[in-house]
């Protein structure tokens, strides 16, 4: 629900970002649980700002 929710706020690709993030993927609301399902834009957006996150 709480991708969902994000999705209507802040848009699917935010959500899908945060999806990959936590490799959430039981029944997920979008199909972007792991790099290799995920839409390759998501992929490298997380991949940009993953200095951000870690640091």
């Amino acid at each position: 629900m709480g991708l969902t929710l994000l999705g209507r706020i802040a848009g699917d690709t935010h959500a899908q970002i945060v999806q990959l993030a936590a490799e959430y993927d039981p029944q997920p609301p979008y199909d972007a649980g792991s790099p290799g399902k995920a839409p390759a834009h998501v992929v490298e957006l997380l991949r940009s700002h993953a200095g951000l996150i870690l640091t």
